[in-house]
C-alpha cells in the first residue's frame, strides 16, 4: 500500500478486487484513522496495489496498525477477504513486509489534475550513495529548474505528463510518484527522463527500483 501527503508507504497486492474485499473498503469509510484518498493500481502482469493518502503521521500509523490487525495477521475481521482475492500460489503480506516505504518529509510536489482513471504511476524508491548525495539531491530535486527540464522533456517527446510528488523517509531514502497519461507515456516518458537525469541518478543513488501502475479507481474517503 502506498501512502502519501504528506506522507505515504506501499505494497503490492496479488489479484483484482473481488467482491469479498468490498466488506474492508465499506469498513475504511468508518475508522478515525482513514487515509483520505485510496488509488488503486493495477500492474501490467495483472497484479494490484494501492496508494493511500493521508493527512499526517499520526493518522497513517493508526490506519497502518488497524490494517495490520484487522487485514492480514490471522484471526482479522477482514483476512479471509483479503484472501480469498489473492492469486493463486500467492499469500498475503506480513506488517513487516507491506510498504515499500513511508515518506515522512515533502520535498517537491509539482502534481496538477485530480487523478484519473487510466491514469499511470510510477513510485520509485532510491538508496542514496552517501550523505554528501543526499545533501546535493535534496537541494536540486525540489528546484523549479529541476522540474523544469523534466517537463521540458516530456513536452519534446510528446509525452502527456502530470508532474511528481518527492518525499523522504525516516532513514532518509528517496520516494517519488510520477504521473503519466498513459502507461504508453509513462513508458516513454520514464525512458527519456532516464537519459536526461542519468548523471544525476548514478550520482546520487547506489540502488533504484519503481513499480508502476495504471489507475483503475480512486476512492475518496
Amino acid at each position: 500500500m502506498i501512502v502519501a501527503h504528506p506522507f505515504w508507504s506501499y505494497a503490492v497486492a496479488t489479484a483484482k478486487p473481488t467482491a469479498e474485499v468490498a466488506p474492508l473498503i465499506e469498513a475504511f469509510k468508518t475508522l478515525d484513522v482513514r487515509p483520505f484518498r485510496i488509488v488503486s493500481h493495477e500492474s501490467e502482469d495483472g497484479k494490484v496495489f494501492n496508494a493511500a493518502f493521508f493527512e499526517d503521521k499520526e493518522t497513517m500509523q493508526g490506519f497502518l496498525e488497524w490494517y495490520a490487525a484487522e487485514a492480514l495477521l490471522p484471526g482479522g475481521t477482514y483476512q479471509k477477504g483479503l484472501t480469498h482475492a489473492l492469486a493463486p500460489g500467492e499469500s498475503l503480506p506480513t506488517p513487516e513486509t507491506l510498504l515499500f516505504g513511508k515518506g515522512v518529509q515533502l520535498l517537491a510536489d509539482t502534481r496538477f489534475g485530480e487523478y484519473q482513471l487510466g491514469m499511470a504511476v510510477r513510485y520509485s524508491r532510491g538508496v542514496f550513495r552517501s550523505a554528501a548525495a543526499e545533501e546535493v539531491a535534496r537541494k536540486e530535486a525540489p528546484s523549479q529548474e529541476f522540474e523544469e527540464r523534466i517537463a521540458a522533456c516530456m513536452q519534446d517527446n510528446a509525452v502527456s505528463y502530470f508532474g511528481r510528488l518527492v518525499m523522504i523517509e525516516p532513514d532518509g531514502t528517496w520516494l517519488s510518484a510520477s504521473r503519466y497519461g498513459s502507461m504508453d507515456d509513462l513508458r516513454r516518458g520514464s525512458a527519456a527522463v532516464r537519459e536526461l537525469m542519468s548523471s544525476e541518478v548514478d550520482t546520487w543513488f547506489s540502488s533504484y527500483e519503481s513499480i508502476a501502475g495504471t489507475a483503475s479507481r480512486v476512492l475518496e474517503l
